[in-house]
């Protein structure tokens, strides 16, 4: 009787560890494939680019689009934005080591998605990000966006900060749930 008892011991533990290992992994899973995957942070481009706004995850854009951004910095879409040197560099290899690229899996892939030769250095004029908000434009009765419409992330995206962009994850009163596609 008290093998018995040893053994159904064993079991209800084996399964219990079991089924917490599934969950654990199953998580892990769910939270790849929504995009739940934060982006790697660094200081220097969060405190330069973040002082005046979102510090976009650099995974939003093809490192072609980072390199004209930052090519571009004396007149960064009407504003300058220089840095030193040292600091450029710094930023620039960043930006390019996290860029958007094909064949890295991300949550932000489909940003690929008809992608031109030469992509755009605005992440709102990506052809896969105009198709993603058209249903903005269409809730807005909007014929197209102004230049910058988009830009701040997190008026819709409460955790844009995070590199989190779900429809899921928008502020309450945004999004597909309270939109309908007429």
């Amino acid at each position: 009787m008290s093998t018995t008892r040893w053994i159904i011991g064993y079991v209800l533990l084996g399964a219990t560890l079991g089924f917490g290992a599934y969950g654990v992994i199953t998580e892990a899973a769910e939270r790849a494939s929504s995009g739940d995957i934060r982006y790697v942070r660094d200081s220097v481009y969060t405190e330069e680019c973040g002082a005046c706004h979102l510090a976009y995850p650099p995974g939003l854009l093809p490192a072609a689009g980072w390199k004209q951004v930052m090519a571009g910095l004396e007149d960064h879409f009407d504003e300058s934005a220089e840095l030193d040197a040292e600091t450029t560099e710094h930023v620039g290899k960043y930006l390019a080591t996290h860029a958007l690229r094909p064949g890295q899996p991300s949550p932000m892939s489909q940003l690929l998605r008809n992608l031109p030769d030469v992509p755009p250095m605005r992440i709102t004029e990506l052809p896969a990000f105009l198709t993603a908000h058209e249903l903005v434009a269409r809730q807005l009765q909007l014929d197209e966006f102004s230049d910058g419409f988009l830009s701040p992330c997190a008026d819709c995206h409460r955790q844009a900060g995070d590199g989190i962009f779900d429809k899921d994850r928008l502020h309450p009163g945004y999004g597909p749930p309270t939109w309908s596609d007429d």
